[in-house]
């Protein structure tokens, strides 16, 4: 249950506390004056879409905070789940938007996403407001009504859960049921390709070698000039010695030396082994100036065979490696066209099979559905006629359409509100006044199935007034005595049944505007009571008939 609702910075409300109590509550004020605003504090603390445009001028955020009380058991399974304290008497809920767009969500002062506000509220408030009334007009979404008040979530599930399977298979079906003139066009195209990469017999990294190859080719005389140069340096040429022929004299010599000084013997092995390697280098040298030569029809064939890779990547991948793959990847395709046939009468054998399943479990399902259809329908029918609408006729009509998502059934409400008149959708003939009072009489009957404790209607008198004003406001009564009901209404017949009634006021000093809220005393009742009744003037009149409203409306009560 909603017992504390704190709301800052939303609109035209700078700072407000509402402490709900239990029972029947109602707010009341004049057009303009702000109670939507409450409505939308109780939605965005319940994660809600919130614009930030909401935020009251001149600040930079607001926020809303909600305790709640009386706590389920689903509510303290789903704190558990998120690994949070389930041990509180109560659930504080807080919701902080900002200008830039960003929320700051908290559960009993923990940080949490939206989406667990949203699945708390779920389960903590039951909102009717305009959306619903739009719903209800919506045949579409009739079904959603029926499987709530049925509980058949399971059967739906596991319908739905096959469904997807059917789908599934039907998509792979399509792809492979081509005709067998695209299927022809499909193979020539992957055997071209496939013949294309083959024949080039790829190699990976060979265009690089390629490359390489092409530097030396065209360098090839100025290559030849310096490893020509390097090996006179390193073994010398007719005319004089290298530098390997001077080391080695140079080690003969310090070897000599070592007769008299010992030290130089290690440093006559060490030139000695440069020796060698001046050779081993000269000799390399000699052997790459020897077969490095310029030749035409290599270099014609080089770039013959770059273009081609070339060509090649442009179509199928950047690099050698990245074609054989693409290649693989295509014979892979090839195979699975190849075998299409044989996967295809597996697919068909597979998807009658799934679809009698399918079948099977919608037919379940539907049984389900017209049980609890026609006890919607009768529980409904007597909640319009206590509201009112004795004559009424309410029933859903149940039609089988091809497996769908949702089952095989497409539900609608039909209505008839006068004797004589048939039973047609209430979309058609349903008038403002008389979709309220449906609309309350289902939410009413679906209340019967969930936990939610706290139940708020906005406006749910739109159309309504007299007598059948009195029977919802009766009718509100009577579920507040199982559960908080909390009501936005300009009828001074739904706000004298309420336990408790708030005002809500706009005031402005020419400059800023503020609405504040605040809770009536009997004495205060009667003066808004008559002002509601009257249309703002207020006489002793007025007054004494507002007493007599909360006096009819107190012996009421307690018959009950």
């Amino acid at each position: 249950m909603l017992s504390e609702l704190t709301i800052e910075n939303i609109a035209v409300i700078e700072k407000a506390t509402i402490a709900f109590p239990n029972g029947f509550s109602c707010l009341t004020g004049e057009t303009g004056a702000g109670k939507s605003i409450i409505i939308d504090a109780i939605n965005c603390i319940t994660g809600e879409k919130t614009s930030r445009d909401r935020i009251r001028a001149g600040e930079n955020n607001a926020r809303v905070t909600a305790v709640f009380c009386d706590l389920s058991e689903d509510i303290r399974h789903i704190l558990r789940d998120n690994e949070l304290d389930d041990s509180e008497e109560e659930l504080i809920l807080s919701r902080r938007i900002t200008r830039d767009g960003r929320n700051s969500c908290r559960v009993n002062g923990y940080p949490v996403p939206l989406a667990l506000l949203r699945q708390l509220g779920e389960r903590l408030v039951n909102i009717h407001g305009q959306m619903d009334s739009k719903n209800l007009l919506n045949a579409d979404l009739h079904f959603a009504y029926i499987d709530s008040f049925g509980q058949t979530d399971a059967l739906l599930a596991s319908y739905r859960q096959i469904y997807g399977t059917l789908c599934a298979l039907r998509r792979e079906m399509k792809k492979l049921s081509m005709d067998e003139s695209e299927k022809l066009k499909k193979l020539d195209l992957l055997d071209y390709q496939i013949e294309e990469l083959t024949s080039a017999n790829l190699i990976p990294g060979e265009r690089e070698q390629i490359e390489q190859q092409l530097r030396v080719l065209r360098n090839a005389k100025k290559i030849a000039e310096i490893l020509a140069r390097v090996f006179d340096l390193l073994l010398g040429s007719d005319e004089k010695d290298g530098a390997a022929e001077a080391v080695r004299q140079a080690a003969e010599q310090l070897s000599r030396a070592g007769e008299y000084f010992p030290e130089f013997s290690d440093a006559s092995a060490s030139l000695e082994e440069i020796t060698y390697s001046l050779t081993e280098i000269g000799n390399l040298v000699s052997e790459k100036w020897h077969t490095t030569e310029y030749s035409e029809q290599k270099e014609l064939e080089l770039d013959e065979r770059l273009n081609e890779l070339n060509r090649l990547s442009r179509k199928y991948g950047e690099t050698e490696d990245e074609m054989l793959a693409y290649l693989s990847q295509i014979e892979q395709k090839r195979d699975e066209i190849d075998s299409s046939q044989d996967r295809l009468i597996a697919l068909n054998k597979e998807f009658d099979q799934v679809v009698d399943e399918a079948k099977n479990a919608a037919r379940k399902l539907s049984r389900a559905r017209k049980d609890a259809a026609l006890r919607f329908s009768e529980a409904v029918q007597k909640e319009l006629c206590f509201l009112n609408m004795p004559n009424v006729r309410f029933s859903v009509c149940d039609t089988l359409v091809p497996l769908n998502e949702n089952g095989v059934d497409q539900m609608a409400f039909l209505f008839s509100a006068n004797p004589g008149e048939p039973p047609k959708p209430l979309s058609r003939i349903a008038s403002g006044g008389e979709l309220s009072r449906v609309m309350l009489a289902i939410k009413n009957v679906l209340s019967t199935c969930d936990s939610v404790q706290t139940m708020i209607f906005d406006e749910i008198d739109t159309g309504v007034s007299g007598s059948a004003a009195e029977k919802i406001a009766m009718k509100l009564y009577q579920v507040s005595r199982g559960r908080q009901v909390i009501c936005v209404t300009h009828l001074t017949q739904l706000a004298m049944f309420a336990d408790t009634q708030f005002l809500i006021q706009k005031n402005s000093d020419g400059k800023t505007t503020k609405t504040t809220v605040k809770r009536l005393s009997d004495d205060e009742r009667k003066k808004e009571l008559a002002r509601m009744g009257s249309g703002g003037e207020i006489g002793e009149t007025q007054l004494e008939n507002a007493a007599q409203l909360l006096h009819y409306a107190k012996e009421y009560k307690q018959k009950l």
